[in-house]
């Protein structure tokens, strides 16, 4: 069992971070087609928008009209015609999905994966307050991939996973006992 689950639930001095990758699979591709920063991009399906599949995710600027990932890929093209379609590649976010993780892994040798875009972090140990830990996570991820991403920093983590959702994207919130 991971020392992520074995420690107790809520403790004063512990600190479990969760990071989730910004628009993961949409920031993957924006890395590989950089004239398409700063337009509404969704991943999905084929690529297609008149085919069946869902949006798998969606840039910050696609999101803007609406478009959340599960949304039928036709729906999303009515909130947003001029939206740039693309489709999945399962084997580029796995390999970038390896090196963010072995970046993290330099850092804080505890994780636990959740998914593909996502870990949970143990902080015990690291030296320094829990800010410049995130701090230093954050950059060794963005070092390894060219990616941002959001973390949060709590004494749990449901309370870590929730931080991690107040600052996007590139955020990083910490969230003491008080």
């Amino acid at each position: 069992v991971p020392a992520l689950l074995r420690s107790p639930p809520m403790s004063a001095d512990r600190r479990i971070a969760h990071l989730d990758m910004d628009a993961f699979y949409a920031s993957v591709e924006l890395l590989r087609r950089p004239e398409l920063r700063g337009l509404p991009v969704a991943i999905g399906g084929h690529g297609e928008p008149n085919s069946r599949g869902v949006v798998t995710t969606a840039t910050y600027e696609a999101r803007a009209f609406g478009i959340r990932s599960g949304m039928a890929l036709r729906r999303a093209a009515d909130l947003c015609p001029h939206c740039i379609f693309l489709p999945v590649d399962f084997d580029e976010y796995r390999r970038y999905s390896r090196r963010f993780k072995q970046a993290i892994a330099q850092i804080a040798p505890a994780i636990e994966d959740r998914g593909i875009d996502e870990v949970y972090i143990d902080l015990e140990g690291l030296p320094g307050d829990p800010r410049a830990a995130g701090a230093a996570i954050k950059a060794a991820v963005r070092e390894a991939t060219g990616l941002t991403c959001s973390l949060g920093i709590a004494p749990n983590k449901l309370l870590a996973k929730i931080a991690s959702e107040l600052d996007k994207p590139d955020g990083l919130t910490v969230l003491t006992m008080a």
